[in-house]
């Protein structure tokens, strides 16, 4: 067999897989997948909490990691550095979206950040205030908890959306995203302003240090990705070492990370044209790879691509796949394990804990939601799109009360890792979320078949 038909094989075999790379691409970066692999993972968790394997399962999630640096040894439980470290991640995410939106998104519009405001806080003060409510004047009560029935599990809601395909409009989708991402800034400001016992002033001022020494950078036009990284490493350390949360850390990163090109639009057809008319034609795709000045030639393209995008749309893309199919399911593996049984589940209805974070989620979501669009338009202060009929908005307050991941992380935060606090908690939560699902699921449904008369 001659080389040239190796050849000719082997650029039929890549063509075949770049027919495929595409779709499979779309569809591991749909939000329906990473909805499906949290739902996945929760399952998981709990068949081996509640099997002959539960065992196993605690051993697990305890499972001893450590570094040893000199004589100095570093050491965690696996659960202990998912839900202290690579959590990170997920809030520097939420950062970069939030940041990305408030720049160029649905939250440059003042009067659509006005209306997510309202809408925001109510969907987060009410659920907070009914869980103070059952649990302040009960001996079983745990005021603490107050927070977890604040936030939405974004990757779940929108799943349940996007279930229901075209019978939801787009204006649903915006909504419910913009909510959510205002729902985790919320939450990470509770986390930073009432979960945090000790405060170190001395790693807090070398914490608020490095942020200034970051947006020294930003400023200056650095824009390469190890400076930010090994920045925001430093800057890691030093807010655990302040004794706020790891997870803020995140965020913090986020508002540093450059949101501007280090190429303006309107010069890059000009460099690209100049670079593209001295390496085009080429003969064949043997002289690709012989010619060391068309390669240099292709790879200043490639630069002048880099150049013409922000580095916040690049970390924002390279995190999103990690954050959705490896942090968020390991995450909800790890912390979802609780036992189940008749006596559980009747608990779950009377005690105070479990019985505030239902009622927080399932009924002070959606209602204080309603109550935030109320006030608005009452006050003149915002005004919904008219694509957003009260069923909607109705339906899409009750997909806000899945909060599953970030009510979870609080309520670790709250009432620790372990005890039957925090069992209570987790039972609610899934309970909830569940509840919220089926029924914003149902109302969108019904409310679209009452806007089409069928």
């Amino acid at each position: 067999m001659s080389l040239e038909s190796d050849e000719t094989r082997i650029s039929e075999l890549q063509r075949q897989l770049g027919r495929l790379r595409i779709p499979f691409s779309k569809f591991i970066g749909a939000q329906s997948t990473a909805s499906a692999l949290l739902l996945l993972a929760l399952f998981a968790a709990l068949f081996m909490a509640n099997s002959t394997w539960r065992d196993s399962y605690e051993t697990l999630t305890r499972y001893p990691l450590g570094l040893l640096i000199g004589g100095d040894a570093f050491e965690w439980s696996l659960r202990h550095l998912v839900n202290d470290g690579l959590i990170a991640f997920f809030f520097l995410l939420i950062g970069l979206e939030f940041k990305r939106e408030l720049l160029v998104g649905e939250l440059t519009d003042p009067a659509r950040m006005r209306f997510l405001g309202v809408t925001a806080a109510g969907g987060m003060v009410l659920p907070a205030l009914l869980y103070l409510l059952i649990n302040l004047f009960s001996s079983a009560g745990q005021v603490r908890g107050w927070g977890i029935p604040m936030a939405t599990d974004t990757a779940i809601a929108i799943g349940v959306l996007m279930a229901l395909g075209s019978r939801v409009p787009k204006a649903v989708f915006a909504f419910l995203i913009g909510l959510a991402i205002i729902d985790d800034i919320g939450a990470i400001l509770v986390i930073a302003l009432f979960y945090t016992e000790h405060i170190s002033l001395t790693a807090l001022l070398a914490a608020a240090g490095l942020l200034a020494a970051l947006l020294f950078f930003n400023r200056a036009g650095l824009r390469h990705p190890l400076v930010y990284a090994a920045g925001g490493v430093l800057l890691w350390i030093a807010i655990v070492r302040s004794g706020i949360h790891a997870s803020i850390a995140g965020a913090v990163i986020a508002a540093a990370v450059p949101a501007r090109p280090r190429i303006r639009p309107d010069a890059l057809p000009r460099k690209v044209q100049g670079v593209v008319e001295k390496t085009f034609p080429v003969r064949d795709e043997g002289e690709v790879l012989a010619d060391a000045r068309t390669h240099e030639r292709i790879t200043r393209l490639e630069e002048l691509a880099q150049a013409a995008t922000t580095p916040l749309r690049r970390w924002e893309n390279v995190l999103e796949l990690p954050v959705a199919l490896i942090v968020l399911p390991l995450f909800v593996f790890l912390n979802a394990g609780i036992p189940i049984d008749g006596t559980a589940l009747r608990e779950a209805f009377v005690e105070p804990v479990s019985l505030g974070v239902m009622i927080g989620l399932v009924v002070g979501k959606p209602c204080g939601i309603l109550a935030g669009v109320f006030l608005g338009e009452l006050t003149g202060w915002a005004r919904r799109p008219a694509e957003l009929s009260r069923y909607r908005l109705l339906g899409a307050g009750l997909l806000a009360g899945i909060g599953f991941t970030m009510s979870t992380f609080i309520a670790n935060l709250a009432l620790g890792e372990d005890g039957e606090s925090i069992v209570l908690a987790k039972l609610g939560i899934l309970l909830a979320s569940t509840i919220a699902a089926i029924a914003g699921y149902l109302v969108l449904r019904a409310a679209d078949n009452q806007c089409t008369g069928s």
